[in-house]
């Protein structure tokens, strides 16, 4: 069974998660005006570009870098279901919301999965 919340806990918990990113990086987050947005469920759009009940969350805007040109403002989508149906706990819930934000906040700065990989086994 998962585990779930209400939208205000969720939303919560992902402040938390972004709290827990160093300032100096919120900050040039913040000067980009990057969006972190919480969505149900992929919508329709979602699901045409991919993304599927396995995706916890996604960065949608360049990809080459921070500063680079989008059609889309730079934005951060959290799935709460999608996050909640691999959850059992609210402990496991909260740990998997600060991994799929920060997962997503180092592909806004420019790592692909490999460069994530990398990073953790560095930890």
């Amino acid at each position: 069974m998962a585990y779930q919340v209400s939208t205000d806990e969720f939303e919560r918990i992902a402040a938390d998660a972004l709290e827990s990113i160093p300032p100096a990086l919120r900050a040039r987050m913040d000067a980009d005006n990057l969006l972190i947005t919480i969505q149900p469920e992929a919508t329709d759009d979602d699901r045409a570009r991919g993304i599927n009940e396995r995706v916890l969350g996604y960065f949608q805007g360049a990809n080459d870098s921070t500063f680079s040109p989008s059609v889309y403002p730079k934005r951060i989508v959290l799935l709460q279901h999608n996050i909640e149906r691999w959850c059992w706990t609210r402990e496991q819930l909260v740990d998997q919301v600060h991994d799929t934000v920060l997962h997503e906040v180092a592909h806004y700065f420019g790592m692909n999965h490999q460069d994530i990989e990398t990073t953790r086994l560095h930890h």
